[in-house]
């Protein structure tokens, strides 16, 4: 008797294992065979939403994943490139993954947080293999690169930069701090960072993004 209830329990976790993979062939096929943003989401630890207030553990990830929703978070967009989730009720924290395809086989996956001023990043790079490992993200550009040159801080402000996943790249941000807060300031140029293909190149444009 405890041999067939053996048996039975390995035909069940053989079947569960068919579907997951069945599962992520599909995903994978609908991008033409390669890895998913979604495939990503499900891979990568769920360490980029101890930067929001709700917070997700692995299994709610997966949940997530699998159903679309959990009680706390729902998908708010997914494609073979970007996977998008927001923060209910008002899917006003969102957190994305955006992949990026390299030159040379290998899957970057971009994890990001919005939630009004604030952002935080992760990158991560999965090789053909399988193999996944975090990756190191740009150097924060000097304040400098957001003004026109020759432009000097107000006294007594302290600036900070933050990078953020943008529309189609990586996004910087600027922030001005003085002792009563957030200082309002109009800044001369945007700075972004651009994938070649290898690696993520800084472009600064103008504010209107010229």
């Amino acid at each position: 008797m405890h041999r067939i209830l053996r048996v039975v329990a390995l035909l069940v976790t053989l079947a569960a294992a068919l579907t997951v993979t069945a599962t992520g062939a599909a995903t994978a096929h609908a991008a033409g065979g390669q890895v998913t943003a979604l495939d990503m989401f499900r891979m990568l630890p769920a360490t980029i939403f101890e930067n929001t207030a709700e917070g997700l553990n692995e299994e709610e990830k997966q949940q997530l994943a699998d159903e679309g929703e959990t009680n706390f978070w729902a998908v708010v967009e997914s494609t073979p490139e970007l996977y998008e989730v927001g923060a209910l009720p008002m899917l006003d924290t969102r957190v994305t993954v955006r992949v990026f395809r390299a030159d040379n086989g290998d899957t970057l996956a971009a994890m990001g947080v919005k939630n009004g001023e604030a952002c935080a990043l992760e990158l991560w790079r999965r090789k053909p293999d399988g193999r996944l490992a975090p990756a190191a993200t740009p150097e924060d550009p000097d304040i400098t690169d957001f003004f026109a040159p020759g432009y000097k801080l107000p006294p007594g402000t302290s600036p900070s930069v933050m990078l953020c996943l943008g529309e189609s790249g990586l996004e910087a941000r600027a922030l001005l701090w003085t002792s009563t807060g957030l200082a309002q300031v109009k800044f001369d140029h945007k700075v972004m960072y651009r994938w070649n293909g290898s690696t993520f190149s800084k472009v600064i444009l103008s504010a209107d993004g010229q």
